[in-house]
């Protein structure tokens, strides 16, 4: 099924348009361009992006995390949420714990659990589950809740092991 969406915006004395297409339904093309008003042949920004239909979903994340990144650098107030795209993701994200998934988070994780399949369980975020753990009292980042080859499911922490490994030096 071949689809074209095309939306053009004017800020000040530039117009941006961005265009999804689709002549198939394996690969959809993304393609942002970016010119001065009343001069479209010499474009200020472009580019395109081709990708396969079944990463379209994750692209709206990449993208979305793009924008408010962008909206950082140009000092914007209020960058895109993108609360609506985690809640499609994972259905549980913003919804109060119960106390019996809080039971069961400890022990799954205890068990030995991935952060992240524990985080598929219960439809919430890694960094949900990571954090209602240092509430229970449970920290991942600790050498004594890890594993013996190390907390491989919090990668912004070095391992027990690494760090045993990196101190025998």
């Amino acid at each position: 099924m071949a689809f074209r969406h095309l939306n053009e915006l004017p800020l000040g004395d530039k117009v941006f348009r961005i265009e999804v297409a689709s002549e198939d339904d394996r690969e959809v093309t993304l393609t942002l361009t970016g010119w001065r008003e009343g001069n479209s042949a010499n474009p200020v920004a472009s580019g395109k992006l081709r990708l396969p239909v079944e990463d379209v979903a994750s692209l709206r994340i990449a993208l979305n995390r793009a924008l408010r990144a962008l909206a950082i650098v140009a000092d914007v107030s209020e960058p895109i949420p993108d609360r609506d795209v985690l809640r499609e993701l994972y259905p549980g994200h913003g919804s109060p714990w119960v106390p019996q998934h809080e039971e069961e988070l400890v022990r799954r994780f205890h068990d030995g659990d991935t952060i992240a399949r524990i985080a598929a369980r219960y439809g919430r975020t890694p960094d949900s589950v990571r954090t209602k753990l240092r509430e229970l009292g449970h920290d991942p980042r600790r050498p004594e809740y890890c594993p013996p080859d190390g907390c491989l499911s919090w990668s912004r922490y070095a391992s027990p092991t690494l760090l045993g490994a990196a101190s025998n030096e």
